[in-house]
């Protein structure tokens, strides 16, 4: 039997440029495969629980697996070794006697019910090591054959191909995105998903690896700012939170924003998930935004939605680095609109230049 690719090479060269189109690719491998749910998890701990990709009924199931505790103790990790050695393996080949494997707990109590009775764990080659991504059957599925095998190994060369590719697309276009992003005043930080400081760009383009805070934020402030940062990097990617801190040092105002690194312009397999602003605001800037706060009650995010608006980003422009989409911009420029008295951006940029 031979397989159409091409649908999955024209989604994997999709994801390459667009983190969000990793779901897409596991929906087409299990209807490739006749599966019942495919999961791409995370080997490196760093990435557990950040960002996983899979089918919906086995994100589902990924809920419940943790909830109850199953990872710890799972049978199956024997297959993942194995995986990891060779390249793919089944539990057919660890767990022969299904009747006696239909027994053993995490079968019984949670794949089962599922609907996830058999399972290939398949190896790929990530920019950030081997990762698995487990195919899972239905339960009376019979046991895979050489047909599938050859479908798993031009599977394996596909993501090569792609996840090489992504990793070079997302740094470059987050370098530009950085660059876009760089004022006379200001420093880009970068941040893992564990939320340590990874490195900085500054506003010549030069890149420091840095591994603290201290740059970033004052003392004080930096106490409580690693737990607020996991907020951000734990977050799913739709919710679009972000923090934002004022202070002054050395008598100078700083203002710091930390948002997610837009799915857009990373790619799947990227520890890199956040990014700090760090502006330096002189006298003229500081006293607008006391006034937009306290006079005109705008939030955080309305006031660096004004800013962007401001210096000249489009209303595209700025949902991309909010993580939003145009619309919801739109609206949050509505709500700015009425607390300014205003009836237009060509207005409401003459306001803010004007107060």
């Amino acid at each position: 039997m031979t397989h159409d690719l091409d649908r999955l090479k024209k989604l994997l060269e999709d994801a390459a440029s667009d983190a969000r189109i990793w779901d897409n690719v596991c929906e087409e491998i299990n209807f490739l495969f006749g599966a019942t749910g495919t999961l791409l998890p995370a080997s490196n701990p760093n990435f557990r629980g950040l960002w996983t990709a899979g089918t919906k009924r086995i994100k589902e199931a990924m809920t419940v697996y943790l909830e109850k505790k199953w990872i710890h103790g799972d049978a199956r990790e024997p297959v993942l070794k194995i995986m990891f050695e060779r390249g793919y393996c089944t539990d057919d080949e660890v767990f022969p006697d299904r009747a006696a494997r239909k027994d053993m707990p995490i079968y019984r109590d949670f794949l089962h019910p599922w609907n996830f009775g058999n399972v290939c764990m398949i190896r790929l080659l990530t920019p950030e090591g081997y990762w698995p991504l487990t195919v899972h059957f239905a339960n009376d599925h019979p046991p895979l054959g050489e047909d599938d095998f050859t479908l798993v190994r031009a599977i394996q060369t596909l993501f090569e191909q792609a996840t090489k590719s992504a990793s070079e697309i997302a740094h470059q276009k987050i370098y530009d995105f950085f660059q876009f992003l760089n004022g006379s005043e200001t420093e880009i930080f970068v941040f893992d998903a564990d939320g340590e400081q990874s490195f900085s760009i500054d506003v010549n383009g030069d890149i420091q690896t840095r591994d603290c805070l201290k740059k970033l934020l004052p003392y004080e402030v930096n106490r409580t700012i690693q737990e607020e940062l996991k907020d951000v990097l734990l977050s799913s990617p739709d919710m679009s939170l972000s923090k934002s801190y004022q202070f002054t040092q050395s008598g100078k105002n700083i203002n710091v924003f930390v948002i997610q690194i837009p799915p857009s312009l990373r790619h799947f397999f990227m520890k890199f998930k956040t990014c700090a602003i760090r502006t330096e605001l002189g006298d003229t800037s500081a006293l607008k935004r006391s006034r937009l706060k306290n006079e005109f009650d705008l939030t955080e995010a309305e006031i660096i939605t004004l800013e962007l608006l401001a210096v000249g980003k489009t209303t595209a422009i700025i949902a991309d680095l909010m993580n939003l989409k145009p619309a919801s911009i739109r609206q949050r420029l509505k709500v700015i609109y009425n607390k300014t008295d205003v009836s237009s951006q060509v207005e409401l940029v003459a306001f803010y230049s004007g107060i």
